[in-house]
């Protein structure tokens, strides 16, 4: 029996391929959206603001700080592509999903017919 106190040698978690898949997918949604002509021009432009800020030698936090100058990096392009695509409008963004093959339609399958009651436990 082994003992709970005793430490084991954890091996490091490998990458998750599907948060990889996601990143590549919203890459892709990017490229997509900012070609189409049905996105207005102010969410475009965040783009190539975050894109300017990450490529120049200008930072909130030096690159030379170890971690911290690499985050705030990671930090500005996870949040402008949030951004971008929240400002895009809806039915765009769904339509390039689901060419990219990221959303699902939704078809009456994915519902089910019933019925259901409440049940209070506390009067009896």
């Amino acid at each position: 029996m082994a003992d709970p106190a005793s430490k084991t040698a954890t091996t490091p978690k490998p990458a998750d391929p599907s948060v990889l898949i996601e990143i590549w997918r919203s890459m892709q949604l990017v490229g997509r959206l900012m070609l189409d002509p049905r996105v207005p021009f102010l969410p475009k432009f965040i783009v190539p603001l975050v894109a300017l800020y990450v490529l120049s030698p200008i930072d909130v936090v030096p690159d030379f700080v170890l971690v911290l100058g690499q985050l705030d990096d990671i930090a500005l392009l996870f949040f402008g592509t949030k951004l971008f695509i929240n400002l895009c409008p809806p039915d765009v963004v769904m339509e390039h999903r689901r060419a990219l093959g990221g959303g699902r339609e939704v078809t009456d399958d994915d519902y089910v017919d019933g019925t259901y009651r409440v049940v209070d436990e506390d009067k009896k």
